[in-house]
């Protein structure tokens, strides 16, 4: 069973995106302090070491995080067949990671409905995916942007957080022009282009982004009706 030491010091950047009703654990997942139970084991027992580094460092954020909220340290999260996290009865939660960083946010489902969370490296969007990744309206907000190669990162990164959010809602696979993103002083906004499930076309999700220390940090919640 992996186990290695912990980290010195303590980055923050998801309790600054996220509201209070949500619980945030962060850390290096080079340098974790804990490790995978068993049957969180089993589950990535034929990964690289990279990707057993990056989902134990991911376990270990989500079980500390809903231990903050009385979950039972002891319980797993394990993950579906679409490998989304499956988080105890009456819980939601996201979890991401990069190779320097990773994060879970998780919140009782009586006061959150989704959340969504991702991290990014800070290097620029690569010209040659900026079709694929945008709309027209935000190819054209990025050519009038200072810096339009890391905001093309924001972007790609703001919609990730959105599809985790909606996700277990939906169920739907959602390609990146599903929805169409407005984005200002560490805020954005995503816009519904079509219907998927009971989020129809016009509906918005809002969240934050920042952008520290090499990095893309990006979330937003949905509350509870």
């Amino acid at each position: 069973m992996k186990v290695v030491s912990s980290i010195a010091g303590r980055r923050t950047l998801f309790d600054r995106l996220l509201d209070p009703s949500v619980t945030t654990e962060e850390m290096d997942p080079r340098s974790v302090e804990g490790s995978l139970l068993e049957p969180e084991e089993q589950a990535i027992a034929e990964a690289v070491d990279r990707r057993i580094d990056q989902f134990t460092a991911g376990r270990v954020c989500a079980r500390q995080a809903l231990a903050r909220l009385g979950v039972d340290a002891g319980i797993p999260v394990l993950q579906g067949e679409d490998r989304a996290p499956i988080w105890p009865d009456g819980f939601v939660g996201s979890i991401t990671h990069t190779d320097s960083w990773c994060a879970a946010a998780v919140a009782r489902a009586s006061e959150v409905r989704a959340i969504g969370i991702d991290l990014e490296p800070s290097t620029p969007l690569k010209e040659s995916v900026l079709n694929r990744i945008c709309t027209p309206a935000e190819r054209q907000w990025l050519a009038e942007v200072s810096d339009p190669g890391l905001m093309g990162k924001v972007v790609f990164s703001a919609k990730e957080a959105v599809y985790k959010c909606q996700y277990p809602l939906t169920h739907e696979f959602l390609g990146f022009h599903a929805v169409a993103l407005d984005l200002e002083d560490g805020f954005f906004r995503a816009v519904f282009q079509q219907d998927a499930g009971e989020l129809r076309r016009g509906d918005s999700i809002s969240g934050r982004y920042l952008i520290e220390e090499g990095i893309v940090a990006t979330a937003c919640a949905l509350g509870a009706r």
